[in-house]
């Protein structure tokens, strides 16, 4: 399975961040090839105006990956502007059928509503979204000198619980619309 994550804070060294290298250390290789993307170290203009190696970059890695896991920070219970962005730039040719996986982190206290908002946006753009996701908070955390730790083992079982549904899920037969 080729595997995109797709880490959609704007911020280097994020909470967002280190559940998608949490979720890549998680990810049984080298059977599977996992690619990492951390949206604030591409450069991706506002779409419809031009475009650039990051926006094309972002868009040939979905289309080569057999699933994707996307994820973001709880920014005023919705999904930040910088993911709204990146998949602005993608479209249905990226994810129609695709399975795709969803996680989030709250500062306060965990919350799924970014999720939920994901999920019509993955819909709309035919992807198949999968039902286990996962919600952190801060807590979930700690901080060290590598950064932020995730020190939750019911997330990490739930992280765990995910990947194994998109390895299913994308290694079963395709269905076409």
């Amino acid at each position: 399975m080729n595997l995109l994550i797709i880490s959609g804070s704007a911020f280097p060294g994020s909470h967002t961040n280190a559940i998608a290298k949490i979720i890549e250390s998680l990810v049984e290789q080298p059977e599977n090839k996992v690619t990492v993307v951390d949206l604030c170290e591409l450069d991706i203009p506002v779409l419809g105006q031009g475009k650039s190696n990051g926006a094309e970059k972002l868009k040939r890695l979905a289309e080569d990956a057999d699933s994707i896991i996307i994820g973001t920070p709880n920014y005023h219970t919705s999904y930040s502007g910088i993911l709204k962005n990146a998949l602005d730039h993608l479209s249905i040719n990226e994810f129609e059928m695709k399975p795709v996986g969803l996680f989030c982190n709250s500062g306060g206290m965990r919350n799924s509503d970014p999720l939920t908002q994901l999920r019509m946006v993955m819909r709309g753009v035919h992807a198949m979204v999968i039902p286990t996701q996962a919600s952190t908070c801060d807590t979930d955390f700690e901080k060290t000198d590598e950064g932020y730790v995730l020190v939750n083992e019911q997330i990490k079982e739930r992280l765990s619980l995910m990947i194994d549904m998109l390895v299913k899920q994308a290694h079963s037969e395709p269905v076409s619309i």
